[in-house]
């Protein structure tokens, strides 16, 4: 019989360093009983935990060769958790968290024999009266599973004297009263009776007759009718399930009004039981012969595809007819190819069970999909739960929420899946915990709740003593906050502090009598609180904010959220997706250093959160600049100066800043996470960024009127470009940022059907923004999964473009600060509007402007040459016009704010016009004095382009080819620079040489004001063969779009394409030389 050893594991994520950081050291810090100072050095991370505590040992030992090393565990300070000695010290979640927050990794060397183990879970405890139970209850099932209430009343004493926990057991007495109540209420009773098979109905459900009850010793409900479905018993499949609703019709008269004519009600429904039409030992599977491979090409797109979305039945046919096909070189397709069944029946059975046994093993997270409601065969489910039996307890613990929601889709009670559970959670403490809170949470499901308080019964028995103490006293601190939680919620104004004191001294007398794990971790105990610390939340659902005392004095105060009122279940799939990301990117080497914190549902709508430390809200954050300052581009990066005010310092933050915002883009976009104002972003002081309030996904966006709120893609917002950028200008840092973005997207998009299936096992958990395939369909269009990886870099190049350009969040943010501040009126301390114009004009002192129009316009050297235009305007009261002088850039500039400033007003775009000058008309409206802005071409002569200058910069491509097309993915370009300085409008161009009639040209969009623009934009060229393609060269030239003068040359490459493997993608970066262009 397995145990746990006592003492919680920490953590372990494998994690494969892209940056070649594998040999990294870090510092340690590990305190020693023996010695009052801590002993500190420096080791690598891909060290193995049992070198850590050799090393440690030599501090302490002066003869080494007496000490058995593997008697010694590192404990995590602060947390009841140890490493684990086989491990390298940089694969466990606690030290990649250290190194993420730049922490001190601090640990404490115990013996085996100092420990803890107060969880530890004895073998024999329970074999005597396990033995007795066991014997009794097949007496019962002998009598047709007859309890009798002197049975039970027996039972109960003699496991409260051996303080074993009690289970559920029916009592005839309740049904009884149950009955009892009904009849008060309801007149007549009639069943539906259906016959289902993976989750489907066999046939249209059979409705009996309605009857009312009768008395005997208790009141009764019978029937006495028979229910015919119109099959043979034998071609049945073996796993089709019974289901009996029970439906109730009102009493019109119970509520004593003699009006006859009013509406009647619909019946009630009452309860519900289904169960297994046969208990049975499926047949001896046989061998079937090889079949010939047909239509390899088209069964491998379908094979490849990410789910079953859009398969049709002949595709379903040719999985079916091609199934050893699939097996031999699909092995990943098991899942489809049983979907694919024409028939469960008896006759098909031994077929389908001798593929099952004969297909090569899945790994784990693949087979998760086989159970899924889909598939009710229990051969299916068994060996499904074999294969996932190879994954570890940290990948377990990943899928545990699903896993628990597949217990619905069982045939029987006692099934592989629940001794799975149940045997890995003897062994683990983690897991048992986990598991624990899961099943408390699943025990108020109407249908399935019966079932979960079975396993939750088996659970406790089998933890042991101490651990379910444990989890007792876990239980009653839940009550306990819930109780204070729901009586602040309802006080009002100030009578909520005093109902906080008075419920925070209910909980503290409960830390007085004992220290208590914490239902997010049982690694974290707390032995009381710090009452001054706590408080509450201004939010609709007030929940508590709970500082708690560590009772580990090396380790710090654990402050958590507690709510009530509003479903956690939904926060913990959210956090759970994102978590698996984050796993599936450190495994291929990308560390985007996502924030992950822990929630977790006590029951119906209640739970716990964790708190990230040193960590405010965008609007905090926002605010301190004044109403307005959603709309401005510094508050970000000031405020994380203003925690980092060395350059190094800061260059981290900005650095974490990037690679979390765009694990942020990325997660929030897949899951479709809406309601995305500025309350519900937080940003770290050491700069990383993530998302809380999981209340809308999969696209469920909350509306105003007929309008989305959200509008955007995901939120990606001008002042979070700035950090990005490190200032107004795009650089290279923000193609960073797209290159992070792309790369992160293509590497869940590979997991695809991975969270599918993950989703799809948590459609029955009764989330109402996760209900069937159409939320599901959300997610398979958000991950593109038909699109080559080319493809999706495009894709989500355009989501970043038209996320950056959207101004109903920064709008959304502003609404959002007026609710939150009630504030009006501009600050004080605002900045000037316009770069060019410090001082604020008004009209009661310089007069209305009636008419303004550009004059003519002035070449000038100031010191290099540009235009200045000369601006007429004549205001009201005035005879004589006015002329001021203004630059093009700073017209764009006026346009940029207006649109800014007026973002609910549709301003015209900003003309950019190949030749000629632009004259410009203001007009003040009498109703509303808000400014349109209208942009009119006239004909006048184009200034000069300027002179060509050096060529600086270089340009990203990716070359390839297949099926007859040449592919040119223009990605980036950085370092140009213009002959005046400024910042040039770039577009490449390219063309395959020799070329005469100029028919090979391609050209990008036109990125606006930048030295570093992203494309990320594919050229194609069809209907070329390598052999033609070996003759050629492509030219690729880069120049500056002027509206107000000629384009200018910025740069250019000739590549000879016979220089390229054309059977291999080609990405690489080249320098841009002055060459001649078309």
């Amino acid at each position: 019989m397995s145990t746990n050893p006592g003492y919680v594991l920490s953590p372990v994520i494998t994690q494969r360093d892209g940056g070649g950081d594998t040999s990294c050291s870090v510092k340690v810090s590990i305190e020693i009983s023996e010695s009052q100072q801590p002993v500190t050095f420096t080791c690598d991370v891909s060290s193995p935990v049992e070198l850590l505590i050799s090393q440690t040992l030599c501090w302490v030992h002066d003869d080494l060769d007496q000490v058995d090393f593997s008697s010694y565990l590192l404990k995590v300070c602060g947390r009841e958790e140890v490493l684990q000695n086989k491990h390298s010290l940089g694969s466990h979640e606690y030290v990649q968290n250290c190194r993420k927050w730049e922490n001190e990794i601090t640990l404490q060397l115990l013996s085996h024999s100092t420990m803890r183990r107060d969880l530890a879970r004895t073998s024999t405890q329970y074999k005597t009266v396990d033995r007795l139970a066991q014997t009794l209850k097949n007496l019962c099932c002998a009598l047709d599973e007859v309890e009798t209430q002197a049975i039970t009343e027996a039972m109960k004493r003699l496991r409260h004297s051996v303080n074993l926990p009690r289970t559920h057991s029916p009592k005839v007495d309740t049904v009884t009263k149950l009955i009892l109540l009904f009849c008060c209420s309801y007149e007549k009773y009639f069943l539906v009776c259906s016959l289902t098979h993976n989750g489907k109905n066999l046939f249209k459900p059979v409705q009996s007759k309605r009857v009312g009850t009768y008395k005997s010793f208790f009141y009764h409900i019978k029937w006495d009718e028979l229910i015919n479905f119109p099959i043979a018993v034998a071609v049945l499949p073996l796993e089709s399930i019974l289901s009996l609703t029970l439906f109730g019709v009102l009493n019109q008269n119970a509520s004593g009004s003699p009006d006859s004519n009013k509406q009647r009600k619909a019946p009630e429904l009452l309860g519900k039981v289904s169960m297994p039409l046969f208990d049975f030992r499926g047949p001896e599977p046989h061998t079937t012969e090889e079949l010939d491979p047909d239509l390899r090409r088209k069964l491998e797109k379908i094979c490849s595809r990410a789910s079953n979305f859009g398969l049709k039945r002949a595709d379903h046919q040719l999985l079916w007819d091609h199934q050893l096909h699939c097996r031999k070189d699909h092995p990943s397709s098991l899942p489809k190819v049983l979907a694919s069944v024409p028939s469960w029946d008896w006759a098909s059975i031994a077929h389908i069970h001798s593929l099952l046994h004969h297909w090569p093993p899945l790994p784990p997270v693949t087979a998760l999909e086989m159970l899924d409601s889909k598939f009710a065969d229990t051969e299916v489910r068994n060996v499904a739960v074999g294969w996932i039996e190879k994954s570890s307890d940290d990948e377990l613990a990943d899928y545990l929420p699903q896993l628990v929601q597949a217990l619905k889709f069982e045939c029987h009670l006692k099934n592989a899946l629940v001794m799975f559970l149940l045997s890995r959670a003897q062994g683990n403490i983690n897991i048992a915990h986990y598991l624990y809170w899961l099943l408390k949470d699943a025990v108020q499901d109407p249908a399935w709740g019966r079932r979960y308080e079975r396993v939750l019964g088996a659970l406790l028995c089998l933890c042991g003593t101490k651990l379910r103490a444990e989890l007792e006293k876990q239980t009653h601190l839940v009550n306990l906050l819930g109780a204070v939680a729901e009586r602040v919620r309802q006080a009002g104004g100030s009578t909520r502090q005093v109902a906080l004191q008075e419920g925070l001294e209910n909980v503290q007398n409960f830390f007085q009598r004992n220290s208590c794990r914490l239902p997010l971790s049982p690694s974290l105990v707390a032995k009381e609180l710090n009452m001054k610390a706590c408080s509450f939340f201004n939010s609709n659902a007030v929940p508590l904010k709970l500082a708690l005392v560590n009772a580990d004095p090396l380790g710090e105060e654990i402050n958590v959220m507690f709510k009530v009122g509003e479903d956690l279940r939904q926060d913990m799939l959210a956090l759970q997706m994102i978590r698996i990301m984050d796993r599936i990117w450190l495994q291929e080497g990308l560390d985007l250093r996502i924030v992950n914190f822990k929630c977790i549902s006590t029951g119906k709508d209640k739970g716990m959160v964790e708190l990230v430390p040193s960590s405010d809200t965008l609007r905090k954050i926002q605010v301190e600049y004044g109403v307005t300052g959603s709309f401005k581009d510094k508050p970000l990066a000031e405020w994380l100066r203003k925690y980092n005010p060395a350059e190094d310092e800061y260059e981290k933050a900005s650095e974490n800043f990037i690679y979390s915002c765009a694990g942020c883009c990325v997660a929030t976009y897949v899951l479709g996470i809406c309601d995305r104002h500025n309350d519900n972003i937080m940003l770290r002081s050491t700069g990383h960024m993530f998302h809380i309030d999981f209340g809308k996904f999969l696209g469920h966006a909350q509306m105003f009127g007929s309008f989305k709120r959200d509008r955007a893609p995901f939120v990606l917002t001008s002042d979070m470009a700035y950090v990005i950028n490190g200032g107004e200008r795009p650089t290279s840092r923000f193609q960073l940022f797209v290159d992070l973005c792309c790369q992160a997207y293509n590497l869940i998009r590979k997991h695809s059907g991975l969270f599918l299936n993950l989703l799809s096992l948590m459609t029955s958990s009764g989330l109402p923004e996760l209900t069937g395939s159409q939320d599901l369909k959300y997610v398979f269009d958000a991950l593109q999964p038909h699109n080559t990886d080319a493809e999706a870099t495009i894709f989500f190049t355009r989501l970043i473009e038209s996320s950056l350009g959207s101004v109903a969040t920064k709008f959304n943010f502003f609404i959002h600060n007026l609710a939150q501040l009630r504030f009006s009126g501009l600050p004080a301390n605002d900045e000037p509007i316009l770069s060019f114009s410090p001082k604020t004009y008004t009209m009661k002192q310089e007069g209305r402007i009636l008419h303004a129009s550009i004059f003519s316009f002035q070449k000038r050297y100031n010191p290099d040459k540009h235009y200045t235009y000369v601006v007429r305007i004549l205001r009201e009261g005035q005879n004589e016009p006015q002329f001021v002088f203004r630059t093009f850039d700073e017209f764009q500039e006026l346009h940029n704010k207006l649109t800014i400033l007026f973002p609910l007003w549709k301003l015209p775009s900003f003309l950019l016009l190949s030749k000629g000058c632009v004259n410009l008309i203001w007009v003040y409206s009498p109703c509303n004095n808000f400014m349109n802005v209208m942009w009119y071409l006239i004909v006048a002569e184009p200034p000069l382009s300027p002179t060509s200058g050096r060529v600086e910069g270089e340009v990203k491509l990716s070359i390839s080819y297949r099926n007859s097309t040449l592919f040119i993915m223009v990605m980036h370009i950085r370092d140009l620079v213009s002959e005046d300085g400024t910042d040039p409008n770039p577009y490449v161009k390219t063309y395959l040489l020799p070329d005469p009639q100029k028919t090979s040209k391609r050209k990008t969009k036109i990125s606006r004001k930048t030295r570093n623009p992203t494309f990320n934009e594919m050229l194609v060229y069809s209907g070329y063969s390598k052999e033609s393609l070996g003759l050629r060269e492509l030219q690729l030239s880069v120049l500056s779009a002027e509206s107000l003068r000629e384009n200018y040359f910025l740069g250019g490459i000739t590549l000879r394409l016979k220089d390229f493997d054309l059977s291999k993608e080609t990405v690489k970066w080249y320098k841009l030389t002055a060459v001649p262009y078309f």
